[in-house]
């Protein structure tokens, strides 16, 4: 498989090949420079940068936003230099990625600033989702995440269910939508249904950035849940 990485990012890629664990290298080429990320198991095992190594190189091709991407399976890592999650790899690279545009970006003026009723961002969003869950009878679990699989906040009562699979799986699922509606001439991404035995996951965009992703029963009244998404979406998209 081979394409270019403003169609398909680096991040949708290495979720791809983990998610299907595929024994495979990545090669990334951009402006002269060629990454190679090499994938066992459902993990990141190695990666190389001409003298970078290890996570670091998954770290820079993040910030990669054009050039060209080949998948070659069957292919084995000549060494191990990576031992983390890819999961928290990827979230510490969108950690890292929001930090240095933050640190570049210029002070809002002042009439662009919006009073927030004395409480933070997360507070806020935690409260929606709170909200939501508590007056909600079609809705057992929420998630805001963004479209790189950082969870900015959840509430997802279910036991043993991890926050941050949830945000890499709503990053691949937008991926794959957004491909998908594009690809079959649908026009823009507006939402994605997915339907399980035990239960339903519902993806849809706050903005351009980020997502609102609910878990529902299997017995849901899914043009309820659908309305419900797009009134807390809304909210959503208020506080952000």
């Amino acid at each position: 498989m081979q394409g270019q990485l403003n169609d398909m990012h680096p991040a949708d890629l290495i979720q791809h090949a983990c998610i299907d664990r595929k024994q495979a290298r990545l090669v990334l080429e951009h402006e002269g420079q060629i990454a190679e990320i090499f994938f066992a198991d459902g993990e990141i095992v190695h990666a190389a940068l001409g003298d970078m190594q290890g996570k670091e190189v998954i770290f820079h091709v993040l910030n990669w936003q054009d050039g060209t991407f080949e998948m070659r399976t069957g292919d084995i890592a000549p060494q191990r230099s990576i031992h983390e999650n890819w999961t928290e790899i990827l979230l510490e690279g969108a950690r890292l990625y929001d930090e240095a545009q933050t640190s570049i970006e210029s002070t809002p003026q002042p009439q662009e600033a919006k009073p927030m009723a004395g409480k933070k961002k997360s507070e806020l969003l935690a409260e929606a989702l709170e909200n939501l869950l508590t007056e909600s009878s079609d809705i057992a679990g929420a998630a805001i995440v963004g479209i790189d699989g950082l969870v900015y906040s959840a509430n997802v009562p279910q036991k043993g269910m991890d926050e941050a699979m949830v945000g890499a799986a709503s990053a691949a699922i937008l991926g794959l939508s957004k491909r998908s509606v594009q690809q079959l001439s649908r026009g823009g991404f507006k939402q994605t249904l997915i339907q399980g035995d035990d239960g339903n996951i519902i993806v849809a965009p706050i903005n351009d950035e980020i997502l609102f992703v609910a878990l529902t029963p299997a017995s849901v009244n899914l043009g309820m849940a659908f309305a419900e998404v797009r009134s807390i979406a809304k909210k959503l998209q208020d506080i952000l």
